[in-house]
């Protein structure tokens, strides 16, 4: 039954597929169909992914998912993209129980379903994976799906800044920056901020929190958490509008944490009027020479 519900769904594919050597699988094809994807030759890689959907191979049958989700090399089909990634969701692959997630959350290839999406979430955030304990900690604190509680969004955060998610951190700061279920601390949202901006953020373009990058900026800006320094402001907002944190925030961040409502360029400009043009220089210097740095944090064990 699996075999015939499966060739059903891949008859767009099928002649490209019968290219397929039907000699066994060799250990690298995977490799294989993944650069052929990362190189836009979809050709190959349906060519590849076949064979290995064929011997049940779980990461083939996730990754056919993911190219008809993005229509790469087939007719966009989200449909088509959740039954293969159903498949592999199914056999416990967390990356594709957290697209899987995904597509539930923003009804893509089925109706919208946030607290089916939730179960997905937690499903691969349960085994490690930052990128659903993060959208797990998302559903929480928006109340997506689950019951809106910041506290137990806090716990999978938490999760995930341990394995060094910038934007896990980012939202750390944001807690103890407007005490949202932690006692107030602009020292230790400072500390977040920190750790979280002096990387790549991943989530660009998230606008429901600005970017760590423009939160520190603004805690320089302020005098909170840190001494007041507007060449270090301007260092940062000019790195966040860099980053890509030029866009309005969305309202449901500025109803839920007080997201600010100015842009980083904004910010940028309100603090150029407020400087002299060395200072100014310099700070595009600084933001000119940045480069990602994750700060470790040391500290002492108890023996």
């Amino acid at each position: 039954m699996a075999v015939v519900f499966r060739n059903r769904f891949i008859s767009f594919a099928v002649t490209l597929w019968t290219l397929a050597s039907v000699l066994p699988v060799s250990a690298g094809q995977f490799e294989d169909a993944e650069a052929a994807v990362n190189i836009g030759d979809y050709l190959t890689a349906l060519r590849l992914l076949g064979a290995l959907a064929d011997q049940d191979n779980t990461y083939a049958e996730r990754l056919l998912g993911s190219m008809y989700i993005k229509g790469q090399g087939v007719p966009q089909d989200y449909g088509l993209g959740m039954r293969w990634m159903r498949i592999a969701a199914d056999k416990g692959l967390a990356d594709a129980q957290n697209q899987m997630g995904i597509l539930y959350q923003r009804g893509l290839g089925a109706e919208r379903n946030e607290a089916e999406a939730v179960k997905w979430f937690r499903l691969a955030a349960d085994q490690g994976m930052v990128l659903a304990q993060n959208n797990l900690a998302d559903a929480y604190a928006l109340g997506l799906g689950a019951p809106q509680d910041f506290g137990e969004a806090l716990k999978w955060y938490h999760l995930a800044a341990d394995q060094s998610s910038s934007y896990a951190e980012n939202v750390i700061g944001i807690a103890y920056e407007r005490g949202l279920h932690v006692a107030q601390d602009d020292a230790e949202a400072f500390r977040w901020y920190r750790r979280a901006a002096n990387k790549i953020y991943e989530r660009p373009d998230d606008t429901w929190i600005h970017s760590p990058q423009y939160n520190i900026g603004a805690m320089y800006a302020s005098g909170r958490g840190t001494a007041q320094d507007y060449l270090q402001a301007l260092m940062w907002f000019t790195l966040a509008a860099a980053f890509g944190d030029t866009k309005p925030p969305d309202p449901l961040g500025i109803k839920l944490v007080d997201t600010s409502k100015y842009t980083a360029l904004e910010q940028r400009d309100r603090l150029m009027a407020l400087m002299t043009s060395a200072q100014i220089a310099e700070a595009e210097r600084l933001a000119h020479d940045w480069r990602p740095h994750p700060i470790v944090t040391i500290e002492r064990r108890e023996k």
